[in-house]
């Protein structure tokens, strides 16, 4: 098997080469014997076109070669232990209806988890995991470093996932700080994505679990301060209604930042805002470029031995034929 079997395709090219070569011996061998007859050739002329076939063979053989070795032939299988390091990440998204709001395109929520999906994509090679919350908490998809599965189970996430509304911020903080076992590091991150409208008073209590568990917490705060309705739709998306109070009032659903950066700043986390077009992707990335790198244990991977270096030998070979092999006959006294 090849691990790069796309340059297979370059073997495509070597019949065309190999015909265009042929064209230009038989034009040489054409013009030559307008000057010299064939009778004459040998003894007017020390040209051995025998020896352009061999070079030419040689030549092509080494193209040939080089082709396979960059396709990088593998076989014999091998077994490696490597020790894993790498950071957790906790994604904590609000799944309270509040998110439904559209304030922001196409609306709080699915712009939340486009946000998310990039940071998994950027962050492969670490330990994930998806936390949803409204008044309570549960993972959406446990700590994994599969990010494929933790993209699918983000996609899934809606504001029907839990069956109490609200938002409470404890929740999401202290089920992180009871899943992430272990001595504090400075490997773990939470953050925490939010339109902020916060309705617990526990929340100062799981500030002070998440220093003691040395959680850094990035704060998201999605909305705008102006807000926007929540509006509540049918199966097909067609607009029902917006969400009233007890008055049936219109509820406005606003961004409530003052709570989110007051727990980044506890927790030594930073806090970002994404309102209108602005996009914080990269300056959150660039927070989490900052992290740290635990042993995760020790890891086996199965592979197989790459034998690129054999055709790459046979290449050096072929190429020093075709270039000392002579092209001429010694002349005869």
């Amino acid at each position: 098997m090849f691990a790069d079997e796309k340059y297979l395709l370059l073997l495509l090219f070597i019949p065309v080469l190999a015909f265009l070569f042929y064209l230009f011996y038989k034009k040489r061998k054409k013009d030559l014997s307008l000057l010299i007859s064939k009778a004459n050739l040998p003894v007017l002329s020390n040209i051995n076109f025998n020896a352009y076939k061999v070079k030419n063979i040689a030549l092509f053989a080494g193209f040939i070669f080089l082709i396979l070795a960059l396709a990088r032939p593998q076989y014999g299988n091998k077994d490696t232990e490597t020790e894993r390091t790498s950071s957790e990440i906790v994604l904590a998204l609000d799944v309270s209806k509040s998110m439904l709001a559209e304030d922001v395109k196409s609306n709080r929520l699915e712009r939340a988890k486009v946000l998310m999906s990039r940071i998994i994509t950027e962050r492969e090679g670490d330990k994930i995991g998806v936390i949803v919350f409204s008044s309570m908490a549960m993972w959406q998809c446990p700590m994994t470093y599969d990010i494929e599965a933790v993209k699918m189970f983000l996609q899934r996430v809606s504001t029907g996932d839990l069956p109490i509304g609200g938002t409470e911020f404890s929740a999401p903080i202290t089920l992180a700080v009871k899943s992430l076992n272990g001595k504090p590091s400075n490997s773990r991150v939470m953050i925490l994505i939010t339109d902020g409208e916060d309705h617990d008073e526990k929340t100062k209590e799981a500030i002070e679990s998440a220093k003691k568990a040395d959680l850094r917490i990035i704060t998201v705060g999605i909305g705008t301060a102006q807000g926007a309705p929540i509006p509540e739709r049918d199966s097909s998306g067609a607009l029902i209604r917006y969400v009233t109070d007890s008055n049936g009032k219109t509820v406005i659903s606003r961004l409530d930042s003052a709570l989110l950066q007051k727990i980044a700043s506890e927790t030594g986390g930073k806090y970002f805002e994404i309102s209108g077009s602005a996009d914080v992707f990269a300056d959150i990335i660039k927070e989490l470029q900052t992290l740290g790198k635990d042993s995760q244990g020790k890891v086996k991977e199965s592979g197989r031995h790459d034998r690129f270096q054999i055709f790459l030998f046979l290449a050096l070979i072929a190429f020093i034929i075709e270039l000392v092999y002579p092209k001429t006959v010694k002349s005869k006294k």
